[in-house]
């Protein structure tokens, strides 16, 4: 997958501990979802075309293994931003492969004082995932270790449902809804048209527009507009690559309607920042 920009600097804990060695570099996966146009007789129509094969689709993140290579090896742990900026429970997910072939998924935000926890850490004196603000320390699946400051008690993290198939790791994240909601054909100025999709975009949530003429070819970035009849400025031919909203709500990206077929995607851009592999 292309990398989307340079990386936002990072305040953490772990700079001067030495696991920071075993640290990859941050990549970026993402979730699709696609609606499709397709002429038939010279009729053009729309067609809604999920790509990612799962139940519940609206509520799931996919990914792929080689696109997370800590999670190849056993005791490999990934941390990801889902929403940027944000400290809600979905906002950056903590996953771990266990033996077997198991995968344990839990909020990275941790539930002493919504400070951020670090992906587990399989070396001999940790075995945990950390939270190195107030001491905080929990298993790979989430359950409190070490309650932080010293207190008694203190709930778990919160815990999502995993399935894992073909070297794909799905994530169920109940409400977090991934789907997208309408398609239409829009006249604009002259004699140009667009195509407008619509979905509900989430606070925080970093979105890009893409096309495929097929679902057996890789799909290419597009220009799109973030709005329906605003000018294309965003895309692989402007500095600006995604629309990142501030809000959650109803929001429309317009998009070229030339093409004579093919599937446009709309996506939400998932960010790896952490990476820690077993010693």
């Amino acid at each position: 997958m292309p990398n989307h920009g340079p990386c936002p600097h990072r305040q953490t804990c772990l700079a001067e501990k030495p696991q920071l060695s075993r640290m990859l570099s941050r990549r970026h996966w993402i979730k699709c979802f696609a609606l499709g146009s397709i002429a038939s007789a010279g009729l053009r129509r729309a067609t809604l075309a999920d790509i990612s094969p799962a139940a519940n689709v609206a509520n799931i993140i996919s990914l792929r293994l080689t696109d997370f290579p800590a999670l190849l090896t056993t005791y490999g742990s990934v941390r990801v931003e889902l929403l940027p900026n944000l400290s809600i429970n979905e906002s950056r997910l903590i996953i771990t492969r266990a033996p077997g072939d198991v995968f344990y998924a839990v909020t990275a935000i941790c539930t002493h004082q919504q400070q951020l926890a670090d992906p587990y850490d399989h070396t001999e004196e940790t075995r945990s995932i950390n939270c190195y603000v107030h001491g905080s320390r929990y298993d790979m699946q989430g359950n409190v270790l070490t309650p932080g400051d010293g207190g008694s008690s203190q709930p778990s993290l919160t815990k999502y449902n995993t399935s894992y198939a073909n070297g794909v790791v799905r994530v169920e994240i109940p409400g977090l809804n991934f789907k997208m909601n309408s398609m239409a054909l829009q006249s604009t100025t002259g004699a140009t048209s667009r195509y407008v999709l619509n979905f509900t975009r989430r606070n925080g949530g970093r979105y890009r527009v893409l096309y495929t003429p097929d679902l057996a070819t890789e799909p290419v970035p597009v220009n799109f507009a973030t709005s329906s009849s605003g000018a294309l400025n965003r895309g692989p031919s402007f500095a600006s690559q995604t629309f990142n909203a501030t809000s959650t709500g109803n929001q429309n990206l317009g998009v070229d309607s030339s093409a004579e077929r093919g599937f446009y995607l709309v996506e939400l851009v998932v960010t790896q920042d952490m990476a820690l592999l077993p010693p």
